[in-house]
């Protein structure tokens, strides 16, 4: 091979490999801020992969245990986007996000952004996730999404948007949120482990707000699991705390809990909680009442992954986030 030929060989090699670079960073990327290390997935490769935050650690306090579940095939992820559903029976209220494209966009050395377009969604719902790994141990996220088609979501005229958190071993399987346990009652700290009293109940259920009213759903729906609700307790701060191993712990925290529009609800489901083995889903909703075509939804929230310090350490977290948001808001940070 003479020397122009080799030449000509290697500058296509190194273009390949480029190439396939390229293509890898649109499927993942990396990023280390302050105690994080996470790495985030499109979902390209779902089911078998999911799409989100694939492996969370704190390099500082335990750098070998991963916040999801490295073990669990097809259910090893955070904040994954997985479930839009409606109060109708639909083939559709089940794991949409997971096919169709959803693309991986970096934005920032520290934040990345999954994309949905209406027409890769049988919702006809586009979408956007933006993650951004904030020092010491957060993940800020934000979530935007449009309804194209409100008809798509029949006479209930509701739209449930689902999030998963599949676990790694925990401490404690229990939810924990500030909140009631009866009507009039005083707010204190509820343990709320989800346990079977509904007639839908598989597995877990969900927890809402104070001022929050069951979902009504037909009576042949399909994905019922989802979409009832425990009557009580109910949260009045919206976040909750999970007790994960190594004294470790999970805060979930948004800017909302219910407002005429919209609402966030807490789900807690235990198919990976047997005998030894505690593995839950910490889920959460996004619920959006009397969808409007056209018109943009969401919200905001911030993920915590650090040592359990207290109770209190946690109410100080939303506190001091949420001051921060309304600074923002007002022009006045």
């Amino acid at each position: 091979m003479n020397r122009s030929a080799w030449r000509l060989a290697t500058a296509v090699l190194l273009a390949t490999l480029f190439a396939a670079r390229v293509r890898a960073d649109d499927n993942v990327v990396n990023i280390k801020a302050g105690e994080l290390a996470a790495l985030f997935r499109d979902n390209s490769q779902s089911p078998r992969v999911l799409s989100g935050v694939q492996s969370l650690f704190n390099v500082k306090h335990t750098p070998r245990f991963d916040a999801y579940d490295p073990d669990g095939k097809g259910s090893s992820a955070g904040l994954n986007y997985e479930h839009i559903i409606s109060g109708h029976k639909n083939p559709d209220n089940k794991f949409t996000p997971r096919s169709g494209r959803y693309t991986l966009h970096r934005l920032t050395d520290r934040s990345i952004e999954l994309r949905r377009r209406q027409e890769d969604s049988p919702w006809n719902v586009s979408s956007t996730m933006r993650y951004t790994v904030t020092a010491p141990h957060y993940i800020d996220f934000e979530f935007r999404c449009t309804p194209h088609d409100a008809t798509k979501f029949g006479r209930r005229g509701y739209a449930i948007f689902f999030w998963a958190n599949y676990m790694n071993e925990v401490a404690d399987v229990a939810l924990h949120f500030r909140g009631l346990d009866r009507p009039n009652g005083a707010e204190k700290w509820i343990s709320a482990p989800a346990p079977k009293t509904h007639a839908d109940y598989i597995g877990g259920g969900t927890y809402r707000s104070r001022p929050a009213k069951a979902l009504k759903y037909d009576d042949d729906h399909n994905f019922k699991l989802n979409v009832w609700s425990y009557e009580y307790p109910r949260f009045t701060k919206p976040f909750y705390v999970g007790r994960a191993a190594h004294d470790m712990s999970l805060m979930l925290m948004f800017d909302r809990a219910h407002t005429a529009d919209d609402e966030i609800r807490f789900s807690l489901f235990k198919f990976k909680v047997k005998g030894d083995r505690r593995r839950p889903a910490w889920d959460f909703q996004y619920v959006i009442h009397n969808v409007e075509a056209g018109k943009e939804y969401g919200y905001k929230g911030r993920l915590v992954w650090k040592k359990f310090v207290s109770y209190d350490d946690c109410v100080r977290e939303y506190e001091q986030w949420s001051s921060k948001l309304s600074k923002t808001k007002t022009g006045s940070d």
